[in-house]
Formats: structure tokens, C-alpha cells, sequence
């Protein structure tokens, strides 16, 4: 179950609120009521109540930001309860203080805004002994490490408990409370109005990770990478795990860069039966495997990493897809299977795991490929590589070129007014600007190419059909590509250039 935060600085819009979470399929709320402006008035709030709720009053050194004394609210606590509240929730110093009363359960709860003490289990343990129906452990983590800890405190819990890692390094912990036990988890209903680093909205849980579909059997996938937040790879997956009835679940996890092997190590705990891999790991990951397909093989980058036997097996669904997109939108292979891309000159932008994999893929469909990148130790050695010239960053602009590719994540959501390139690149009406970044789809990069009268290609088909040959290799089903590519639609749908 999600139980929604909420919390409003009026009582009338606490009520509204209440209504319209109802309304919108929420079965459980969190009412905040220290974000009132004025004292509460209990009576007022609980006359009518569209949902269950769990009563709230946080202080500050807690998260929230009460602002009267603390006997009033203990005592204001102890008045929910004789109204005969759902859930109350009692930081754990002040359980002891206030009884059991009628049917209202109570939640006991510890909040470390801090970091994750090495005591955790001490302190979930003494939670548990203080007559309490839900355990609430909530700390900042500081690492996947920090992480991994609390999650993992719901499979030793002797009462039902709500695991969260707060923050990006922990989002996974709110996802995957469900297999571990957790009575429910807690989001936002307004993606404006969030109560706690990392946390989601009802509709993220519910339409991108199916929430209420989670159960202990459930199959773990995950996309790594840092960034990660931006990463539609679990809106797609899960929605093609949904519709073919799938117990599986992919979750975000931030990995930051020189840290893969290790968490690597550390995520075996949670037996993951397949990663996507993004920025800035594609080419580290390489290393790590114990058999690579063709195409990591050729490219020396690899975005899918599964498990047989306990070996790790990478492979790059990248490299197909970005040349299957680049082709169809230079208007598909000629007669006799000639790729478009024969004698043409391209300009690749950046020089990570994407850039390998298309200027390999270019060069070998007999394309002139020249690399350019910020830093030109990593461009050179991509072109001795590849076998392929290299120009400075500077000089991008005046380079001889008839398609030019962004492998750069420079335009992608949020940073959407950023471009690779100045408006002089697209010097040729007719040019090719094919851009890998599907967040937003249409980016500013493709924008002043279609101001240039030359042709964009965006990458929302490149990730579709890279996602859906991970699909395969996770699952051994053909992916149902419409269903991913209209849940990617509809999660890029408010952002336009």
C-alpha cells in the first residue's frame, strides 16, 4: 500500500487535498499536521475522512517544522488518539509516553536526517519493543552501503516495518519496501510538494513501478548510472512487465563513477537479475565481465549486463539500435542492403560508451568518421580505436560534415536550453542531426537544426529498441514495443522545445 503524504499550511486546503488523493485511488494519507499555520483543530480535521490516515505532528529535528511547544504536541498526539485516528505516529524517544487507547495503531518511528548510525538494528530493535504496530526507520543515506542496511532491516523485523533510505542514493528502498515486507511506503501527491529527500509521488509508484503489484517473489532489475533520476528506463521496462503479467520490477540505483566494482559486490544481496547500464559506467563494466557479445567485443562498451551461472554477461543492445535508427531516418538501407551512411561524412560529439558505439557502428557501414570531444585524450584514443580522425572541441563547428551525432549528455533533462553545438554546425540545409539523448524528446540541439532546414532524427527510437532487446535478454519474450514506447510518450509528454 502507498500512504500519501500530506501536509498544507490551511486547514480548508489540508481538507481539499484530502478529497482529491481520495479521489485519485489513494486508500491511506499521512496527515502533517505541523504544517499548519495555526494551531490544529482536531475536530475540524477528522469530522470527515475520505481515507484511512496516519496522524502526524513532526518536529523539526525530525523533518518537520513544528512550531509550537512539545507538550502540546504530545498532547495534541494523545487527542487524535482518543478521536480514534487510524495510525498515530510516535518518534521513538516519545512512545513511552503516550499509551495505547482504543483501536488507533501506532507507529513508531526513528528520522536521522543526518546519515544511517552504525546502530541500526539496535535502534529498530528497541522500536520494536515499544508496543508498536509499524516500525518506521527513516535515514539519510550516505552511500549504497547506507542503503542496502536499511532496506535489508525488513527481513529481520519481528513487526511489520517501513524501511527508507532517504535521498537519490536510497529512492530504491521506497520501491522495493513491498518484497521486504514493508506494510506500505510513503509518497507525495504533488510533485512540487515533497516532505523528504527522494521522495516520490503516488502517481510515480503506482504508474511507473506498479507499487501495490510488489510482493517477495517479485524479480529485481536495475538501471545504474549518475546521473540516474532522469532515467525513463523503469516507466518502459515495467510497463512491459505489466502488460505481459510479469512479477518483475526494474529500480533506479545511483552509482557514482569508480564505485561499479564495488556496488556491484554490494548488490548481490539483492539477487538482481539484470542491469541496464548508462553514463558513466559502459565502458568500466567491460572489464568486470566474464563473457561480452559481439558488439561489446567490437566497441568495447557494453549497457546490459545479465547472469548465467553466476558469470557476468554483458552485451550492447546500443549498437544496433542507434544504427537502425540513424539508417531508418536517412531513409533505410539502398538497393542490395547498402547502408545510407556508405561515404558519408559524421561528426561524433563526445567520446563515452554511446559515441563508441556509433562511431564503430558508422565506420564499419563505411561512413568517414571524425570524433570530437571536451577532453581530446579520450576522443584520440576512441579514434586509434576506431580508426578514425579526431578535431578539438573548438573546432567543432567548422568541421566538414553531412550528419552530426550528440553523445553527449549536454541538452538532456532537466538542463533542456543547453546544445553540444553553436548554431553554425547545421552550416548545410539537408544535414543530418541525429541527437541519442530521449529526454526530451525533442532537444534543443535538434532545434536548431530544424531551424537550419536540416533533417533531426531524436533518440526516442534508439532507446525503445535498445530497451526492448534488453527486454528479451532479461525475460526471453519479444518485447511489446508499442506498450514501451507509448509509456516513454507519455512520461515526455510535458516537455516540448
Amino acid at each position: 500500500m502507498i500512504c500519501v503524504t500530506l501536509g498544507r499550511g490551511r486547514h480548508a486546503s489540508l481538507a481539499e487535498e484530502w478529497k482529491e488523493a481520495a479521489a485519485a485511488g489513494v486508500e491511506l494519507v499521512e496527515l502533517r499536521l505541523d504544517c499548519l499555520r495555526r494551531e490544529p483543530d482536531l475536530k475540524r480535521i477528522l469530522a470527515n475522512r475520505p481515507t484511512p490516515l496516519v496522524f502526524t505532528i513532526r518536529r523539526g529535528v525530525d523533518g518537520g517544522i513544528w512550531r509550537g511547544s512539545e507538550d502540546r504536541r504530545q498532547q495534541l498526539l494523545r487527542e487524535a488518539i482518543a478521536l480514534g485516528v487510524d495510525y498515530v505516529d510516535l518518534e521513538m524517544d516519545i512512545a513511552p509516553k503516550i499509551r495505547r487507547f482504543g483501536k488507533t495503531k501506532r507507529i513508531v518511528s526513528y528520522h536521522n536526517l543526518k546519515k544511517t548510525p552504525a546502530e541500526l538494528i539496535e535502534i529498530a530493535e528497541q522500536c520494536d519493543e515499544m508496543d508498536a504496530d509499524v516500525v518506521k526507520i527513516a535515514t539519510k543515506a550516505e552511500s549504497l552501503a547506507d542503503a542496502l542496511r536499511v532496506l535489508s532491516l525488513g527481513t529481520r523485523a519481528v513487526v511489520p516495518t517501513v524501511t527508507i533510505a532517504m535521498g537519490e542514493l536510497g529512492f530504491f528502498t521506497r520501491v522495493l519496501g513491498a518484497k521486504y515486507k514493508a506494510p506500505f511506503t510513503y509518497a507525495g501527491i504533488n510533485p512540487e510538494r515533497t516532505f523528504a529527500p527522494g521522495m516520490p509521488t503516488f502517481q510515480v509508484l503506482k504508474n511507473d513501478y506498479a507499487y501495490d503489484m510488489i510482493n517477495a517473489e517479485t524479480e529485481v532489475y536495475a538501471v545504474i548510472g549518475d546521473p540516474i533520476e532522469q532515467s525513463l528506463s523503469p516507466a518502459i521496462h515495467n510497463a512491459a512487465f505489466r502488460h505481459l503479467g510479469l512479477n518483475k520490477v526494474l529500480v533506479p540505483l545511483l552509482i557514482p563513477a569508480g564505485t561499479l566494482e564495488a556496488s556491484l559486490k554490494e548488490l548481490e544481496v539483492l539477487n538482481i537479475q539484470g542491469f541496464s547500464v548508462t553514463i558513466p559506467h559502459k565502458e568500466e563494466l567491460v572489464k568486470l565481465l566474464d563473457q561480452k557479445d559481439g558488439a561489446v567485443e567490437r566497441t568495447g562498451s557494453c549497457n546490459t549486463l545479465v547472469f548465467q551461472k553466476g558469470k557476468k554477461i554483458g552485451h550492447n543492445t546500443d549498437y544496433r539500435a542507434a544504427m537502425d535508427t540513424l539508417e531508418a531516418g536517412m531513409g533505410g538501407l539502398k538497393e542490395g542492403g547498402a547502408s545510407p551512411l556508405m561515404d558519408k561524412q559524421v561528426l561524433i560529439l563526445g567520446a563515452g560508451g554511446a559515441a563508441r558505439s556509433i562511431s564503430f557502428g558508422c565506420s564499419r557501414r563505411g561512413a568517414s568518421v571524425t570524433i570530437t570531444n571536451r577532453h581530446d585524450a579520450r576522443a584520440t584514443k576512441l579514434a586509434e580505436e576506431v580508426g578514425c580522425r579526431t578535431v578539438s572541441w573548438a573546432q567543432r563547428a567548422s568541421t566538414l560534415a553531412e550528419i552530426v551525432v550528440n553523445c553527449t549528455p549536454v541538452g538532456m533533462h532537466p538542463n533542456v536550453d543547453d546544445t553540444p553545438v553553436p548554431p553554425a554546425t547545421f552550416s548545410t540545409p539537408g544535414m543530418i542531426a541525429f541527437d541519442t539523448i530521449y529526454h526530451p524528446e525533442n532537444t534543443m540541439f535538434l532545434k536548431l537544426a530544424r531551424e537550419r532546414e536540416c533533417i533531426p532524427i531524436n533518440g526516442v527510437d534508439m532507446f525503445v529498441g535498445q530497451a526492448a532487446e534488453q527486454f528479451k535478454l532479461y525475460t526471453g519474450m519479444d518485447a511489446p514495443k508499442d506498450i514501451m514506447r507509448a509509456a516513454l510518450k507519455r512520461k515526455l509528454g510535458p516537455i516540448r522545445l
